[in-house]
C-alpha cells in the first residue's frame, strides 16, 4: 500500500525540497493541513523551469519594413529597446509573412495556414467593417491552442479579422469567439489613413472606420490617437501581472507603423527621421515597459518573446511609409519588400543572441508555441507553419526547403532554397512617380501603385522569372533559363507537389452589409468619446501647415 505521503513526496522532489534521503515529517505535516500552502510553491516562478511551459509574448509591428530598425541596417533611426533585443536574443534575416496584406497576414499568423487555406483573401484583399465575414470559426487559432494547454489568454491592439456578422453589436468575429479569455483595447479594423486626427490628410476622421474597442464594447468613435499606444501597454502590463504566476499567452498587435502615423507628446518630434521615427520610438519604449514587467515578476527568463511585423512597408507613403532596406517592393507586393520582415525572437538564458539566415515565417509561431507548451496542433489539416523550436534552442536547420508568395488565391512566385521564381510581378513605383505623388514629402492619397494580382499592372513570366537571393537579395539580376534548368525543373516540382494537396477555402472578403457597421450612438452621428482627452501634438503643427499648402488647389 502507497504511503498517504507519497503525492507530497513527489510534488515536493519537483521543486527539490526534499530527496529520497531527508524527509522533514514536520514539513509533510504542514503541508496536509495547508492546501494553499502547496498550491503557493507549485506556483512558485523560482522554482519554475524555463522549458517548462514558457509563457509566450507575441508582438506584432504594422507596416514594419524588413529595414527599418537600427538593427536590421536602418542609416538613420534612432536604436531602441527593440535592437536591444535584436542584439541580445535571436535576429532571423530571412523571415517570412503569410501575405503582403493585413487581413491574410494576420489571419496566416493567427492558424499557422496560408490565407488561401482558410478562405481570407478575395477582391478587397482586407476584411472591412461592413463585411459580414471573419476568421473561421473551425480555424483552431494560437489562443485557442494554448488554451488547451493550459495557458491563459490575452489580446490587446489591432485586429483586422473581423467584426460583426447580423447587426452592428453582435460582434461575432471578435477576439472573445477566438479563444482570448482576456481582450483589452483594441482596433477591431485597424489605423485606417481615414482616422488621421491630425489635420494633416483628413479634415475629420471617418467614423465609419475609426473606432477603438474594449473586448466587444466601443468605447470611443472616432478615436484619437494621442495616448492609444499607452492604452495598448498598460492593458498588456495589467495581464501580465494577473497572470505572472501561472503560463500565459500574450499577443500585442501595435497600431505603430500604420498610417495614419501618431505619437504621444514625449515622442513627437524627436526623431531625426521625421514623424515614422517618432512613432518607432514610442514603440521601442512599449516593448520595453513589457520586457521590464516580466522582469519585475521574475519571468523573464521563463518568457519567450516573438517580435515581426505583419508584412512589408506602405511604400506609396513617401516619408510616412516604411523601409525594405535593399529589397523591392513592399507592402502587397510579392517581390521581397513585402514579404520579408525583422523577425527577432527574445528569450534570456534560454535563446544564444546571434544572427540566423534560416528561413523561418509567422506561421512557425503557433507550431512553435504549441511545442513549447506541450500540446499539439489537430492532424486534419495542413499546416503551413512549422515548430522553429529546434532552430531556436540548437541552431538546427530550417524545417523549411521551399516558401510561396500569394496575391489573394494566385501563385505569384516560389522560394526553393536560394532561389526564388516569379511567375507575376507588379509594378513598383519609379523615383520619377515618388516625386509626382509625394509632394513636400507627405502622400497626396491612400493608395497603391498596385494593390492587383491581374491586370495592368502586373506581368506574367514564362518562364518564370528567376532569381539568387543569395547573391541578389534585392532581385536585380534574372538569372538566365540556360545553366538552371535543373532549379527550374525543381520549382515546377515544388509547385506541382503543393498544387495537388490544396484545398482552397471559400473566398470570405466580399460579402458586404452597410447596416452591420459598428456605431456608439446613432443619435450623436455616431461619435463618442469614453476614454480619451483629444488633443494633437503641439510640435505637429508646422507639418499640418506645410501640408495645407501642398494640398491647396
Amino acid at each position: 500500500m502507497k504511503s498517504a505521503a507519497a503525492p507530497f513526496l513527489l510534488l515536493l522532489g519537483v521543486f527539490g525540497l526534499v530527496t529520497a534521503q531527508t524527509v522533514d515529517p514536520d514539513l509533510l505535516e504542514l503541508l496536509r493541513g495547508n492546501p494553499d500552502l502547496l498550491s503557493l510553491l507549485l506556483q512558485s516562478d523560482e522554482h519554475r523551469s524555463p522549458l517548462d511551459k514558457p509563457n509566450v509574448v507575441l508582438l506584432v509591428a504594422d507596416d514594419m519594413g524588413s529595414g527599418d530598425l537600427t538593427s536590421y541596417g536602418h542609416p538613420s533611426q534612432e536604436p531602441g529597446f527593440i535592437d536591444q533585443m535584436a542584439a541580445e536574443g535571436l535576429r532571423f534575416t530571412n523571415g517570412y509573412v503569410g501575405d503582403a496584406v493585413c487581413t491574410p497576414s494576420r489571419s496566416a499568423i493567427m492558424t499557422g495556414r496560408l490565407p488561401v487555406r482558410i478562405g481570407t483573401y478575395g477582391e478587397t484583399r482586407v476584411f472591412l467593417p461592413w463585411t459580414k465575414t471573419g476568421l473561421p470559426k473551425s480555424e483552431l487559432t494560437i489562443a485557442e491552442a494554448m488554451k488547451q494547454a493550459g495557458y491563459a489568454t490575452g489580446m490587446v491592439g489591432k485586429w483586422h479579422l473581423g467584426i460583426n456578422e447580423n447587426s452592428t453589436t453582435d460582434g461575432a468575429h471578435l477576439p472573445f469567439n477566438h479563444g482570448f479569455d482576456f481582450v483589452g483595447h483594441n482596433l477591431p479594423f485597424t489605423n485606417s489613413w481615414s482616422c488621421d486626427d491630425t489635420g494633416l490628410h483628413k479634415d475629420f476622421p471617418d467614423t465609419e472606420k475609426c473606432y477603438l474597442y474594449v473586448n466587444a464594447t466601443l468605447v470611443s468613435q472616432p478615436y484619437q490617437h494621442k495616448g492609444l499606444t499607452q492604452l495598448f501597454t498598460d492593458d498588456a502590463l495589467g495581464f501580465i501581472e494577473d497572470n505572472h504566476a501561472d503560463p500565459f499567452f500574450l499577443y500585442v498587435a501595435f497600431a505603430h507603423m500604420h498610417t495614419s502615423l501618431f505619437s504621444s507628446d514625449d515622442y513627437s518630434c524627436t526623431s531625426r527621421r521625421g514623424r515614422y521615427g517618432d512613432n518607432l520610438l514610442e514603440m521601442h519604449d512599449a516593448v520595453k515597459d513589457i520586457v521590464d514587467k516580466l522582469e519585475e515578476n521574475n519571468i523573464s527568463e521563463n518568457t519567450i518573446i516573438f517580435f515581426i511585423s505583419d508584412h512589408g512597408p506602405h511604400r506609396e507613403y513617401c516619408e510616412e511609409g516604411g523601409y525594405a532596406s535593399m529589397f523591392r517592393g513592399g507592402k502587397s507586393h510579392s517581390w521581397e519588400g513585402g514579404h520579408r520582415i525583422p523577425y527577432i525572437v527574445y528569450w534570456p538564458g534560454t535563446i544564444s543572441p546571434g544572427i540566423s539566415n534560416e528561413i523561418v515565417t509567422s506561421m512557425d509561431i503557433i507550431a512553435t508555441a504549441a511545442d513549447l507548451g506541450g500540446t499539439t496542433l489537430p492532424t486534419d489539416r495542413i499546416y503551413d507553419g512549422k515548430s522553429i523550436k529546434d532552430v531556436l534552442l540548437d541552431g538546427s536547420a530550417s524545417p523549411h526547403s521551399s516558401f510561396f508568395y500569394y496575391c489573394k488565391d494566385t501563385i505569384m512566385a516560389v522560394r526553393v532554397g536560394k532561389y526564388k521564381a516569379h511567375f507575376r510581378t507588379q509594378r513598383v513605383l519609379s523615383q520619377h512617380e515618388y516625386g509626382q505623388e509625394c509632394a513636400g514629402g507627405f502622400p497626396l492619397e491612400d493608395y497603391f501603385d498596385c494593390n492587383e494580382c491581374e491586370g495592368d499592372c502586373v506581368t506574367e513570366h514564362d518562364p518564370p522569372l528567376l532569381f539568387d537571393l543569395d547573391k541578389d537579395p534585392g532581385e536585380a539580376y534574372p538569372l538566365e533559363t540556360c545553366g538552371h534548368e535543373g532549379v527550374f525543373l525543381t520549382i515546377k516540382s515544388t509547385v506541382e507537389e503543393h498544387k495537388a494537396v490544396l484545398v482552397k477555402g471559400t473566398p470570405l472578403l466580399d460579402t458586404f452589409d452597410h447596416s452591420i457597421v459598428p456605431c456608439c450612438n446613432p443619435a450623436t452621428d455616431c461619435v463618442c468619446n469614453y476614454v480619451h482627452e483629444p488633443g494633437v501634438p503641439e510640435c505637429y503643427q508646422d507639418l499640418v501647415d506645410t501640408a495645407a499648402r501642398h494640398y491647396s488647389p
